[in-house]
């Protein structure tokens, strides 16, 4: 529990001063919280609902529902040593699962899909982006584009990526991917590739990030904070299942090509 209320404290720098009396009560009260909808907790602190909103929005979730199933999985959490056979604790990660497919793909619009597929046609080389965890997603999908004929890369090493993110040109194509959107390495490349005046597009899983204002086409999966004990086992997948879209258009649309 502590581990999921410290992300929310770190970001306090982007909160209103009536967004942070939100969090501040959520991170002293989260266990009622836990039990309130929005209106009661708008009229609890004396601020409309779409301030709670927009403060959840701001906390990486979708709106308030989504926070408060991120927040009652942490406060009803099972101890460490939980075994995964557990029904009720595996029935409730399958839900989770499930909300991330099916919301990942409520956001899809075919016609940015379609554009980002005529970004990797018109390129002459497609570089991916991602560190950390957001790595393998790239891997995978640069392998894919490798092997239907397309110039692609995606490399492991963070000074490698920014010596590359440097060396790109205006007839390339950089896909940045990231979880969060607002980890530091992937912003610096992010900002040193707009410097150079290559097309872009970022796919994150959480709203309103600071990659989505560095690119030139965004996309939103939809990824549910998940912790087992301090062990981050948020879901990647979701990156995956856009990733695959955009190639897949790739391939059908300019298979002739």
């Amino acid at each position: 529990m502590q581990v999921f209320l410290k992300r929310l404290s770190q970001h306090r720098e982007r909160l209103s001063q009536l967004e942070m009396g939100v969090l501040e009560f959520i991170l002293h009260h989260h266990e009622i919280v836990v039990h309130m909808n929005v209106d009661e907790l708008a009229k609890k602190l004396f601020v409309s609902t779409a301030t709670i909103s927009r403060t959840c929005q701001q906390l990486g979730f979708r709106g308030f529902q989504d926070f408060k199933y991120s927040l009652k999985k942490e406060v009803t959490k099972e101890p460490h040593n939980t075994v995964f056979s557990h029904s009720g604790f595996l029935s409730t990660h399958i839900d989770r699962v499930k909300q991330e497919i099916e919301s990942t793909i409520d956001y899809i619009d075919e016609g940015k899909i379609s554009e980002a597929a005529k970004y990797i046609h018109d390129s002459k080389h497609v570089e991916f982006f991602g560190v950390g965890n957001s790595l393998p997603p790239c891997v995978d999908a640069s392998r894919k584009l490798m092997f239907s004929g397309k110039i692609s890369s995606a490399r492991e090493d963070w000074d490698e990526l920014r010596s590359v993110a440097n060396s790109l040109s205006e007839d390339d194509l950089a896909i940045l991917v990231s979880y969060s959107g607002e980890t530091l390495y992937t912003l610096e490349y992010a900002s040193l590739l707009k410097k150079r005046n290559v097309k872009t597009i970022s796919i994150t899983g959480q709203h309103n990030n600071r990659l989505q204002q560095e690119v030139d086409l965004s996309f939103q999966a939809h990824v549910i904070n998940c912790y087992y004990g301090e062990m981050d086992m948020s879901s990647r997948f979701p990156l995956s299942i856009i990733l695959d879209f955009i190639i897949l258009t790739y391939l059908e649309k300019y298979k002739d090509s």
